[in-house]
């Protein structure tokens, strides 16, 4: 029982810091609805890990799409406008 228990809550705690580097990296955009929308998921993951059990399958493909996306500067940068 305990390493199911001691499993559940590295999951989580991993899951919280991901959220939370998520809301640090939409502090260094200057984009406003990139900002809402990185902020978004953030929001999202924490209100999953606090309010549910059991939604990993979905929240962590999520969070690795998220993580994926680039940077509103590296975007610019691409088509010439930074």
């Amino acid at each position: 029982m305990i390493p199911a228990l001691s499993t559940t809550l590295l999951t989580d705690l991993l899951l919280l810091v991901a959220g939370l580097l998520l809301w640090q990296r939409s502090c260094s955009d200057g984009d406003e609805v990139w900002v809402l929308f990185l902020r978004s998921i953030a929001a999202i993951d924490l209100a999953v890990i606090l309010l549910s059990n059991g939604v990993l399958w979905l929240e962590i493909p999520l969070l690795v799409l998220v993580f994926g996306l680039p940077s509103v500067a590296k975007l610019e940068k691409r088509e010439g406008r930074g």
